[in-house]
């Protein structure tokens, strides 16, 4: 579908199939000021601040204002209600506030998530702009009520006729936000898009807030390498054998995408044990989840230490049979052969 305004090669797009005044007269709307040529605004990834934990509000923000009269009243008209007419009601808004919703919530998250893979990156934006979660925004703020829409639509249903399925219903709250999203940047050119951005923000952090915290506890822990590599690190030894299996998953699902969840195991052979689990992790890949199996590992403190102090333990004795055999330890202490050959010399 066309943009607003003139296309790339500056050609004026062709009017609707009714002319302006032609719908002004039928219709007794606002068409008109619906149709000026309107710069299209690109938000910048920059503008966009990361979120945090410590800027993520408890309380929804404010519902912004759509400045001009006209794209409200068609944010919040559905085609049924406008004889399908896509200027004077939201089928254009709902498509160009969908996109903006796309740009915005990709913003955030590349901004927040800097080392995330674009898939897991995906996942997380769907969570932010299915239409479950814009159709609960909408009905927060009550654009279903201002909303002009056929009574089929309705939770009620149309009296003594059709009812809409659920799935149409959220659906349609799905597209009034979105419609709405587009009112609001499109009525105020200077400053609509980042009216939007901070809205979304506030609105999106809490959503984000178990990923939000993961990242800054892993930022702050300042690991170098994952946790399987430091795991293996700290109580690996030859005849230690730690592996990762997969454990009983049916019905796990992730509370964000909905998506079914990979449970992992991580095991221990070795140190007096057998088969130990030492913890386990539930992910959307099975590499993430034996990762936090790992992690998990790790934070049992009082059950690394047990296995660290073991391996301290045959380091110990390891060294003190180097020392019995007359040999330097550590090895790289010992002179190389070249030195001692020049010793000799």
């Amino acid at each position: 579908m066309p943009k607003h305004g003139v296309n790339p090669e500056g050609v004026s797009e062709p009017l609707p199939k009714r002319t302006k005044s032609e719908f002004a007269s039928s219709s007794g709307s606002q068409g008109p000021a619906l149709e000026p040529a309107t710069s299209i605004q690109i938000p910048s990834l920059h503008a966009n601040t990361k979120w945090t934990l410590a800027t993520i509000e408890r309380t929804r923000p404010p519902l912004p204002e759509i400045l001009d009269p006209a794209l409200k009243k068609a944010a919040l008209t559905h085609p049924g209600k406008a004889n399908n007419d896509p200027v004077a009601s939201y089928e254009r808004l709902e498509w160009i506030g969908d996109a903006y919703l796309e740009l915005i919530a990709s913003s955030f998250i590349y901004q927040t998530f800097p080392t995330l893979p674009a898939g897991k990156s995906a996942q997380r934006r769907e969570m932010l702009i299915r239409n479950t979660t814009l159709g609960e925004f909408s009905v927060y703020y009550g654009l279903d009520n201002m909303a002009d829409i056929p009574e089929e639509f309705n939770m009620e249903g149309r009296v003594g006729g059709t009812n809409a399925s659920q799935k149409v219903r959220v659906k349609i709250l799905g597209d009034l936000f979105e419609a709405y999203v587009g009112g609001v940047i499109l009525s105020d050119p200077a400053n609509g898009i980042q009216r939007v951005s901070d809205w979304l923000k506030a609105l999106w952090g809490p959503l984000m807030a178990e990923y939000i915290r993961e990242e800054e506890k892993k930022s702050k822990s300042g690991q170098a390498h994952d946790p399987k590599t430091i795991l293996e690190a700290a109580i690996g030894a030859r005849g230690v054998k730690i592996e990762y299996k997969d454990l009983p998953s049916k019905n796990l699902k992730d509370r964000g995408t909905k998506l079914p969840l990979f449970a992992i195991g991580c095991f221990m052979t070795g140190w007096g044990e057998t088969n130990l689990q030492l913890g386990f992790g539930s992910a959307l890949s099975k590499k993430e989840a034996g990762q936090k199996a790992a992690q998990m590992a790790l934070e049992n403190k009082k059950l690394l230490k047990k296995f660290t102090d073991k391996k301290a333990e045959m380091k110990a004795a390891r060294e003190a049979q180097l020392q019995l055999a007359g040999v330097t330890y550590p090895l790289k202490n010992k002179p190389s052969a070249q030195e001692s050959t020049g010793d000799a010399l």
